[in-house]
């Protein structure tokens, strides 16, 4: 008989999953692994999605910038915690992959049997980034329908953002002062998702709070301080004096690109990270 391993029953399974605007997102099964984090990056993000109370009481033919700035705020602190659900629902999913193969490798289960459970959680986190990509098409969408109300409560706004984001795609050439982890977002307690090592050629895009996006060697990408490199000019990361609708709305983008990134890291590392073979 194959030893039972750990699993957290997921307490929100209550919550209703269905978004207004995009895919339903399916309640998870709590008797598979992984069932609580699956159930609270679901439920978070039925949480982001639910309409604002604010919009309700919209009635002014021009947007008032204090119930933007709040519309704004709260959703960027959902923003925050939908990507910590994230975060810990894929690592969750890579520390069930070490399981599969540590069960192989220690002949509780055969290979056979490993192949076919790493099937099925290559399955399970393919159903987990289509759930995030229908979260994040969806806020894409909201936020192309506030565009107005954002420009109305602060003239020039879409410009100002439109240059900012411009500037920080451009890539520059730097060396690593020593082996740098690559996390999947830009935050020290990130997962780690790569390493560059010291002395490595590497392009750097600004990516806020002091890092960078890395793309190295051999197809590694993530995200990594920019202190860690060597370069003649890096990109200076300034310090925003402007405030309000404007800042607000800048960091609105910064988390939602922060997210797709995210995603698109996470799409990458599962092509070879939940294989049998280590």
């Amino acid at each position: 008989m194959r030893h039972a391993r750990p699993i957290l029953v997921a307490a929100l399974m209550g919550v209703s999953l269905a978004m207004p605007g995009c895919a339903t997102l399916q309640p998870p099964d709590a008797s598979i692994g992984c069932g609580s984090q699956s159930a609270l990056f679901a439920s978070q993000g039925a949480v982001v999605l639910q309409p604002a109370p604010a919009l309700a009481r919209w009635g002014a033919p021009a947007p008032a910038a204090p119930v933007l700035e709040a519309e704004l705020d709260t959703e960027n602190a959902l923003l925050e915690a939908l990507q910590i659900a994230f975060d810990s629902l894929l690592y969750c999913r890579w520390i069930e992959a070490r399981w599969v193969r540590a069960d192989v490798a220690a002949r509780r289960i055969t290979p056979e049997q490993g192949r076919a459970e790493m099937g099925a959680l290559r399955a399970r986190v393919a159903q987990d980034l289509a759930q995030a990509r229908a979260v994040l098409a969806a806020l894409d969408r909201r936020a192309d329908g506030r565009k107005d109300r954002v420009e109305a409560a602060a003239p020039g706004t879409g410009a100002v953002v439109g240059r900012r984001r411009s500037d920080s795609a451009g890539a520059q050439r730097a060396v690593a002062a020593a082996t740098v982890a690559l996390r999947q977002r830009p935050e020290p307690g990130a997962p780690t998702i790569g390493r560059v090592g010291a002395g490595d050629t590497v392009m750097l895009r600004p990516a806020g709070r002091g890092f960078a996006l890395v793309e190295g060697p051999g197809d590694l990408r993530g995200y990594a301080p920019l202190g860690a490199f060597q370069a003649p000019e890096l990109p200076a990361q300034a310090a925003q004096a402007e405030a309000g609708v404007r800042q607000l709305a800048a960091t609105n983008i910064a988390r939602r690109d922060n997210f797709e990134e995210s995603i698109a890291l996470a799409a990458r590392a599962a092509e070879a990270g939940f294989e049998l073979a280590s």
